[in-house]
């Protein structure tokens, strides 16, 4: 038998495809003591590269305690101008209705200055920016919220037309506990909106619960009954504090709607969104105003004998209230400005005694009272992880007082190799905002 022999000759076609994983450099084919020192020099590398970026850092962090000083003193002047412009506005309050007993009608004629709300920022744009943009352009890109579709009748009044009957309904109320309560009760009683924000964020917005939230607002209902009570069951103070607690959770729902729709607040929308409110109140809330004169439930004497004065002051105190409120959290911290509006309290305390000398309201309940709510007030502005960032805070200073790299635990961690490093863990500051 004849042997069958086959010779085989190398195919000109390429050989089979091999999957190979990429090395630090990505090249192929090298030995595994190469591929190591490219390892290793690609590691050190990385922590060069940690280094320029750390020493980065610590430069950034030697400029920010002035960036964070200037917040601070524009924090301070804001909170204060916020706090005397709202006890101002509150007093001007008082004595226009002490003139003239036209809630509905004060509350509309103070709506419609919100029309100069969007020009004020506009202008501030135009003072700060460095791309400057047209108004009907600014105007556009602010009102984005409202809807893709542009800015029609339709989108207007489907987006801000609620807005300005919470915004109407809450100045309404106000101005009718204000009727029977004094100022600083009014105030008082108003900063319980905090409060209601957090449990309208918490049931409808889905927030995260927060023990140190519920028991600030357990706080301000607290302080709500004390002050409702303060002169006993047969008094006023108990219409006047309910129909504040129907001012300050409209109000919380203003504001809860206004996150659900825009999300984060920015100082844009919201002066579109009060611009608007200002132009539905004089477009659609008139007649109402009407109606209520027709009815006789207001009456308005002659223009001669209206308090244009205390009208005028109450309005423009009130804008610039709404302005710094809206407006100025670009210029500092929002926990300041939320300081200021705590801060109306003794503030329309002060301007009580100068004015009216009505040093007798002052009893130790309502003290009391007032000095409750403000306590809760103050923990709602806590933020979601102080109490994790106060324990790694106290821990660092326990452990071994400040170091330059902001490095107080360092974690073990093993990786899927079964090499070991260490992992640092930085920490937390305490903020308010």
């Amino acid at each position: 038998m004849h042997r069958l022999s086959a010779k085989v000759s190398p195919s000109p076609e390429p050989g089979p495809i091999t999957l190979q994983l990429p090395s630090a450099r990505g090249d192929n084919g090298r030995s595994k003591m190469e591929q190591q020192s490219d390892t290793l020099d690609g590691e050190s590398s990385v922590k060069d590269e940690d280094e320029d970026s750390e020493a980065g850092t610590r430069d950034c962090c030697t400029r920010c305690p002035l960036k964070a000083m200037r917040k601070v003193a524009w924090g301070v002047v804001l909170g204060g101008c916020v706090a005397l412009s709202w006890a101002g506005a509150t007093h001007s309050a008082k004595q226009t209705l002490a003139a003239l007993h036209a809630p509905y009608f004060i509350t509309w004629f103070c709506s419609v200055w919100n029309l100069l709300i969007f020009p004020i920022y506009y202008l501030g744009h135009l003072l700060g920016a460095e791309q400057k943009q047209w108004p009907s352009t600014c105007f556009r890109q602010c009102s984005s919220f409202l809807g893709e579709e542009g800015v029609t009748v339709r989108v207007l009044l489907k987006g801000a037309a609620p807005f300005s009957v919470l915004w109407s309904l809450s100045g309404y109320l106000y101005l009718l506990a204000l009727h029977r309560i004094s100022t600083s009760d009014a105030s008082a009683v108003l900063c319980c909106s905090q409060a209601f924000i957090f449990l309208l964020s918490w049931i409808g917005l889905k927030d995260r619960f927060m023990g140190v939230r519920i028991v600030a607002a357990i706080l301000s209902i607290t302080g709500i009954v004390m002050m409702a009570y303060a002169d006993g069951f047969h008094s006023d103070s108990i219409t006047g504090v309910a129909l504040g607690v129907g001012s300050a959770s409209t109000s919380a729902l203003y504001k809860v709607l206004f996150r659900k729709r825009v999300g984060d607040f920015r100082a844009g929308p919201a002066s579109v969104l009060l611009s608007c409110v200002g132009l539905f109140s004089c477009v659609l809330h008139s007649w109402v105003c009407v109606l209520l004169y027709l009815t006789h439930v207001e009456y308005w004497p002659q223009s001669q004998a209206m308090p244009w004065k205390t009208l005028c002051i109450m309005a423009s105190l009130l804008m610039a209230f709404n302005v710094l409120v809206n407006l100025g959290v670009a210029l500092t911290y929002p926990c300041l400005i939320s300081l200021g509006v705590l801060l109306s309290i003794p503030a329309s305390t002060a301007l009580d005694i100068l004015m009216t000398s009505s040093v007798t309201q002052l009893s130790k309940v309502r003290i009391a009272a007032a000095g409750i709510i403000a306590a809760g007030y103050v923990m709602l502005l806590l933020p979601e992880n102080w109490d994790e960032n106060t324990l790694r805070w106290l821990g660092k200073l326990w452990h071994g007082g400040w170091r330059e790299d902001s490095v107080i635990v360092d974690e073990l961690t093993v990786d899927s190799a079964g090499a070991s490093r260490i992992k640092p863990k930085t920490t937390g500051i305490v903020a308010l905002s």
